[in-house]
């Protein structure tokens, strides 16, 4: 899927009319200040389209074939209401597939992301004397995200910045997640892990390329996530 599941529901229901008024203007709103959210939506409209055409030309050759058979001789016509109940299962059909590819089509990197993204259990909290990121990571693995993010801002290294990207994918601020792995540099012992991470999110997103530049810098015997990254070439 190009984009989260979250901002697919969203369009869906933009397309439908079923966004409140204040909803409506947010959205609208939004399509103009957040490039990344424009995109997605151009993503998914582009989709949709191309989608609908696919079936829409597949509708129309049934169509066409519906027609030829009412051109035939009375004697050898199929009853009308065979052909309508034939059409109805045709046009059911294709409703059918529509719904199904785009379904699949949005829900299928996003899977793969889930399917790999790793477990993340925190730095291990020191017993015998006071850590500076205990307090943090003890919230953290408490699921205390607002708590550990608000003592992570305080700390500035790059265990924090990747600890905040974590987090962030935690409750659906992807966007904010990437900000953090981005600023992960390549000398850190954060970074290979921060890279895969980052190129899962870009792959849920849809952006294909991206994504495999990173798997493909990490499809290497000494990469970290070696072989993660070439299972997931092998998917896209």
């Amino acid at each position: 899927m190009m984009t989260d599941n979250g901002h697919i529901e969203l369009f869906e229901r933009y397309r439908n009319g079923d966004l409140s008024e204040s909803e409506l203007r947010e959205f609208e709103a939004r399509l103009v200040y957040d490039s990344e959210f424009k995109d997605d939506f151009d993503q998914y409209e582009t989709l949709e389209a191309g989608i609908k055409d696919h079936f829409r030309n597949k509708l129309k050759l049934k169509l066409q074939e519906i027609d030829k058979m009412m051109d035939i001789p009375a004697r050898k016509r199929i009853h009308p209401k065979r052909i309508l109940i034939w059409s109805s299962s045709v046009a059911a059909c294709l409703l059918i597939g529509v719904l199904l590819v785009q379904k699949f089509s949005s829900n299928k990197y996003s899977q793969i992301t889930e399917e790999y993204w790793p477990e993340e259990p925190g730095l291990p909290v020191k017993m015998s004397s006071k850590g500076k990121y205990d307090e943090a990571m003890n919230a953290y693995k408490l699921d205390d995200y607002d708590k550990a993010n608000s003592l992570l801002e305080k700390i500035s290294s790059d265990t924090s910045t990747y600890f905040q990207g974590v987090i962030a994918y935690n409750l659906n601020d992807y966007k904010a997640s990437k900000g953090f792995f981005n600023h992960i540099e390549k000398g850190s012992s954060y970074f290979q892990n921060s890279q895969f991470r980052l190129g899962l999110i870009l792959l849920s997103e849809g952006d294909l390329n991206s994504a495999k530049r990173i798997f493909e810098m990490q499809n290497s015997k000494n990469q970290l996530f070696a072989k993660e990254s070439r299972e997931i070439l092998k998917n896209i």
